[in-house]
């Protein structure tokens, strides 16, 4: 089993780069466990193709669910499922290829609370002032998964 991290957002979003910022402040730790980086950003395509049925995958991303800014929330991947509904190719994104293609797959997604999403390079002040407790809280809930998993 391969354990990868895969960030997702898009860096000229403001908020929406959360989960980039977030593995890039903790990709030191990650390497030196082993885990595989993929900085996905917005291309799902290239996501899917780094991916593999065997592996254990955690997904980090910008969420609004309208709890507080920062707040992590954990999700299981084979709890997810998609409800929107979507008629162009377009309407596609790497979860539900990975419902298709990998339907097996183990994972876990980490959804990471936004305060403001605009065009606009780096996080809002506020994520940015969270932005280390919430990598320790990511970096904690991948080493406890892992261990569990060994």
């Amino acid at each position: 089993m391969s354990v990868k991290v895969i960030a997702i957002g898009n860096i000229l979003m403001k908020d929406d780069a959360i989960a980039i910022e977030v593995v890039k402040d903790i990709e030191e730790e990650l390497l030196e466990k082993g885990i595989e980086i993929i900085y996905g950003e917005t291309d799902f395509e290239y996501c899917i193709s780094m991916t593999r049925e065997e592996d254990y995958i955690f997904i980090l991303d910008a969420a609004h669910f309208g709890k507080k800014p920062g707040e992590v929330t954990f999700l299981p991947l084979n709890k997810f499922s998609s409800t929107k509904v979507g008629y162009t190719q377009h309407s596609c994104s790497f979860l539900d290829l990975l419902k298709l293609f990998y339907p097996h797959i183990q994972g876990e997604i980490c959804a990471i609370e936004i305060a403001e999403v605009e065009f606009e390079f780096g996080l809002s002040p506020l994520l940015q002032e969270k932005l280390k407790d919430i990598s320790e809280k990511i970096l904690s809930k991948i080493e406890s998964v892992i261990e569990v998993n060994k």
